[in-house]
């Protein structure tokens, strides 16, 4: 009987009768392989993108031992085949390359065990079929289907994971930056409703909701908020005290700068105008119901606290504009005025029929007259002789003396005056005829 060998790990089985006096040295090969089966640890030196891990029959070969170091300089994943594939294996191995090193045996499932990683893995032995299972991912650590308790894990070659669910309070990193980098957005989400901001412990900013409303501040006390372009320089600030600041020359309103100073803005602080007074410089033509303009343009102005228009029939034009001369071509009616000239001097020319009068003449006698509304030109005389010093007094109630005696005191003094209007004349008892002067 010739001799055959065990499946797996292709250890001699010598036949009854054979190998007569060498049968010690087979016996020695078989101890050989049972030792590199339970505890043998190879190197195995990759290159290219193939290997064969083979298992030979009475030989000790790499296929037999249990621990696979891979070294070597693979040009990339590196698929390692295990030759026979009805063999079953048992395999801890560590993967000391670049690459990743791929174990496959049959049709059917491969592990890949990453660059600098390791993994327990079995071959099933089921022929063309025989497929390789990587142990390790069953395990807790690494199964996420699992649980696990661990006081800490160390994986600097980094963790390759779906989810984290943090029972703690803190993520610490001891040293450097930490970057966060995803293919899309980054969600933050805070049941509390506030987003803070520390720097060594001491937290400097807050972003809070409420009601969804969002309230961004400041935590450190008598600090502010500013904003800078991306040079630096320094555009605006809210300032501890509430005050909004904004740089010199850096407001502007739909792309229009604010050329206005703070000075300049601050005259409105103490202006006693209506928002509705305002709204005439912005082009509306109406306060409340106190003004009605009847015609496209002509002056606002204020009547005794009242807005009032005169409107362009009744304004002066100019020829050009700018023009020191022209005809006033109409002012309100009855005033006498139309048909006047402004020569090129500045000077006024009236109408000749200003001058005509369409008051009454009045005359009598007494102590006093006073020219009530209209300008008053009289005359008059003394009843008796002598007493011809007469006291004119003006409407805002200044005195000047009119002395109209003749020397002589056989006779009548006279007078002749024009008297503005609300001013008077008073002395002893005199005639007079005075013309009201009211322009036609």
């Amino acid at each position: 009987m010739v001799s055959t060998y065990t499946t797996n790990g292709g250890i001699e089985k010598i036949g009854s009768g054979e190998q007569s006096g060498t049968w010690g040295d087979t016996t020695n090969t078989n101890f050989d392989i049972i030792d590199k089966l339970t505890n043998g640890v190879i190197d195995i030196t990759l290159s290219g993108t193939t290997h064969t891990l083979t298992t030979s029959d009475g030989t000790v070969s790499d296929g037999m031992s249990k621990v696979l170091v891979l070294g070597g300089s693979p040009s990339g994943t590196n698929t390692i085949t295990m030759s026979p594939n009805d063999a079953q294996k048992l395999y801890f191995v560590k993967n000391g390359t670049s690459q990743i090193a791929t174990f496959t045996q049959g049709s059917g499932s491969d592990v890949s065990v990453a660059a600098g990683a390791g993994a327990i893995i079995f071959a099933d032995g089921a022929g063309s079929g025989a497929a390789v299972t990587d142990l390790t991912a069953l395990f807790p650590n690494a199964n996420t289907s699992g649980a696990g308790v661990f006081s800490s894990v160390t994986a600097n070659g980094g963790v390759n994971v779906d989810n984290i669910t943090i029972n703690g309070t803190e993520i610490d990193l001891s040293s450097g930056d930490l970057t966060v980098d995803v293919a899309g957005d980054i969600d933050l989400d805070a049941g509390g409703g506030d987003f803070k901001f520390s720097v060594g412990g001491t937290e400097i900013l807050r972003v809070t909701n409420s009601s969804s409303d969002v309230i961004i501040r400041p935590v450190a006390d008598a600090k502010d908020i500013i904003f800078q372009q991306r040079d630096g320089t320094e555009v605006a600030r809210i300032e501890d005290n509430g005050t909004f600041n904004v740089v010199t020359d850096k407001f502007a309103i739909n792309g229009t700068a604010v050329t206005s100073t703070a000075a300049e803005l601050n005259i409105l602080d103490t202006a006693t105008v209506t928002a509705g007074e305002l709204n005439l410089l912005d082009g509306d033509t109406s306060v409340g119901s106190s003004i009605t303009v009847a015609d496209s343009d002509g002056i606002i102005v204020n009547d005794a606290g009242t807005m009032k228009t005169i409107p362009a029939s009744a304004v002066k034009t100019y020829a050009t504009a700018g023009a020191t001369s022209g005809t006033v071509t109409s002012v309100a009616t009855g005033s006498g005025l139309t048909g006047g000239t402004i020569t090129s001097s500045g000077t006024l020319s009236l109408k000749n029929s200003f001058l005509a009068s369409n008051g009454t003449v009045t005359t009598g006698s007494g102590t006093s007259f006073t020219a009530s509304t209209y300008p008053h030109f009289i005359s008059g005389a003394t009843v008796s002789t002598g007493g011809g010093t007469f006291t004119i007094t003006e409407a805002d109630g200044s005195t000047h003396t009119l002395n109209m005696r003749d020397g002589d005191g056989g006779t009548h003094d006279t007078f002749a005056t024009l008297l503005p209007a609300g001013s008077s004349i008073t002395g002893n008892t005199f005639q007079y005829l005075a013309v009201a002067l009211i322009p036609g």
